[in-house]
């Protein structure tokens, strides 16, 4: 919701005429502060989901909705390495992906720590 507070303060200034309101993607949100850097943001390691998608908020005023912009648990795109799926914790490496991006081979990416 900061963010939310940020733009909704921001936005009247670029377009004075606007009463900006926000849906907010709440697919992978369902743990606070599990990443060590809010940038990283593919694959998260233990996101979990927030809200069910609803367009009853705690905010209606400034969010009209939550939503799940992706079916929750589908991958952002892919580590440098799959995870081995003979190991549960998805901690050891597998193979190379070949469609390998950067963005997600941060430490709080899903296969990117072995």
């Amino acid at each position: 919701m900061n963010y939310v507070s940020i733009l909704k303060t921001a936005m009247p200034s670029l377009m004075p005429s606007s009463e900006p309101h926000f849906i907010i993607d709440s697919g992978r949100n369902g743990v606070a502060d599990m990443r060590n850097d809010c940038a990283n943001w593919c694959n998260a390691r233990g996101a979990g989901v927030g809200y069910i998608p609803t367009t009853e908020t705690n905010n209606p005023a400034n969010v009209d909705a939550y939503f799940w912009l992706k079916t929750p648990g589908e991958s952002d795109g892919c580590t440098q390495y799959i995870p081995d799926p003979s190991d549960p914790t998805g901690m050891t490496k597998g193979d190379a992906c070949p469609r390998y991006d950067s963005m997600c081979g941060s430490t709080d990416s899903l296969g990117s720590k072995s």
